[in-house]
């Protein structure tokens, strides 16, 4: 009898005792449950500005660094295929403290992620380019989404300024040349003990070329980070407006310079020619920025595709992530 009295109370004290921890555990703030463990990811950011010129015969893009935080990186043009280029700018570069592991470099990866998205045969398709661009922005996305899910952390970022910005510039047969950013914001839920929730949302797209209709036909100039600090000089065409003497000498130079840049200036660039073009932002843009301010500069040209005319003097590391067999490329085979 004594026995069963032993087991009795027994009984009660671990029912009593297991309602205490469920009262207590539901008490408890949740996120301290289920938690990954703590790690610092890091980004560094692609800071500066992308000038776009579309001519009659070919697109030109030239980036500049511009420099807002400390040890952020230039931003770099990337041949996308024969005739797409494209910019990041934004958090290009992951490292995750404390892991060993090479920094993540979106840069590094975009060609690869944009080629799977776009075309199963090795060429792109251009039948619809809207939705070619939607592709791209979501491929894009998920890679995003993969990294910045790891992201515990409070950062401030505006709630209107991007996380990540992809400047898209091209041509596309029996349409013509456009330019497009891709903006990627971010959402950070509190989930309490100073643990954030991070969530990329989808992004925004802003066809920058061609213009609206009746709007002129003349330089583009987009930048990171988006708020106006971040811009160290007037945009070139208000200098060319306002007949700056670093800009309008450069603009004399040769009188085929002089005709391609003033159809610029007029809003009928498509009527200039891309090689003057380049000639001019190739000496115009080093003249009117800092002179340790690092440029890159490529076009797509209508017939040839792209090519370099000033190769950024870093580039991101070679894509050494393995390639399924027979995987698409958009990088125009020899003979092509």
């Amino acid at each position: 009898m004594i026995v069963n009295l032993r087991h009795s109370g027994l009984a009660l004290f671990l029912e009593l005792l297991s309602v205490c921890i469920c009262v207590h555990l539901w008490f408890l703030s949740s996120p301290a449950f289920g938690q990954e463990p703590a790690q610092e990811v890091a980004a560094t950011q692609a800071e500066g500005r992308v000038v776009i010129c579309a001519a009659k015969d070919g697109i030109v893009a030239a980036t500049l660094d511009a420099p807002v935080e400390r040890g952020s990186r230039s931003p770099v043009l990337l041949p996308l295929s024969a005739l797409r280029m494209g910019v990041l700018l934004g958090a290009v570069e992951w490292t995750t403290a404390d892991t060993g592991d090479k920094p993540i470099r979106l840069d590094n990866e975009l060609a690869r992620l944009l080629g799977a998205a776009l075309n199963t045969s090795g060429r792109p398709k251009y039948e619809n380019a809207a939705s070619d661009i939607e592709a791209i922005g979501v491929a894009l996305l998920e890679r995003v989404r993969e990294i910045a899910g790891h992201l515990h952390r409070k950062i401030d970022i505006g709630e209107d300024e991007p996380l990540i910005r992809l400047v898209l510039v091209g041509y596309v047969p029996d349409y013509g040349p456009e330019a497009w950013t891709l903006d990627y914001k971010i959402r950070q839920d509190s989930l309490g003990n100073d643990y954030w929730q991070t969530r990329v949302l989808r992004p925004s797209y802003t066809q920058l070329y061609p213009p609206e209709k009746g709007q002129p036909h003349t330089f583009v100039e987009v930048g990171f980070p988006v708020a106006s600090r971040a811009r160290q000089a007037p945009e070139l065409i208000d200098l060319l407006r306002q007949s700056d003497p670093r800009v309008a000498k450069i603009r004399a130079s040769s009188e085929i310079l002089a005709k391609s840049v003033t159809l610029v200036v007029s809003g009928q660039a498509d009527k200039s020619d891309a090689a003057a073009d380049a000639d001019f932002l190739r000496a115009a843009l080093p003249a009117v920025n800092p002179a340790d301010t690092k440029m890159s500069m490529a076009m797509v040209d209508f017939d040839k595709g792209f090519r370099w005319l000033l190769e950024p003097q870093e580039k991101p590391p070679a894509d050494t992530t393995p390639r399924e067999p027979g995987a698409p490329s958009l990088r125009r085979k020899s003979g092509e």
